[in-house]
């Protein structure tokens, strides 16, 4: 009549290896998908550092080249001479374009009429510079941009 519990005393504990090699797998599951979270997350900083670095330099671009566009439409060129270096804003990273000119133009091939303080055009490079939020321990932005840009203006 006991034939029905005699089964009972046979088992080893083998729901017991089972159950544990179950939270094995469900825990090396559990800390690849962490790892993949992690590297997703930080792949999208460095894209979001990359963007706003990118976007301060051509900030600063278009700041330097509108500059030397009104320099030159109110005749002031020899403010190019030594090149012009300005900072959007204020702090340590601030966004700032650096204008240089390369040379004047006469488009004019009488040599009686050319007047060396108002030429007819002017060759420019503007440099501009972005950096992102992120810094180092040094103090220094992890993601920099530089941007240049050659402008001509003429009459």
């Amino acid at each position: 009549m006991n034939t029905g519990f005699s089964g009972l005393s046979h088992q080893r504990g083998v729901v017991l290896v089972v159950a544990m090699i179950m939270l094995l797998l469900l825990t090396v599951i559990g800390l690849s998908s962490m790892r993949g979270t992690s590297l997703q997350e930080a792949m999208a900083s460095n894209l979001r550092e990359g963007n706003v670095s990118y976007q301060a330099a051509e900030a600063a671009l278009r700041a330097g080249e509108q500059d030397a566009r009104n320099k030159f439409t109110t005749s002031i060129i020899g403010d190019l001479d030594t090149g012009i270096y300005k900072e959007l804003a204020e702090g340590i990273h601030a966004p700032s374009y650096t204008i240089v000119k390369l040379a004047t133009l006469r488009t004019s091939t009488d040599a009686m009429n050319y007047d060396d303080e108002n030429p007819e055009g002017v060759l420019v490079r503007i440099d501009g510079s972005g950096a992102g939020f992120t810094v180092n321990t040094g103090d220094q932005p992890t993601t920099q941009t530089q941007l240049r840009s050659t402008y001509l203006f003429e009459q």
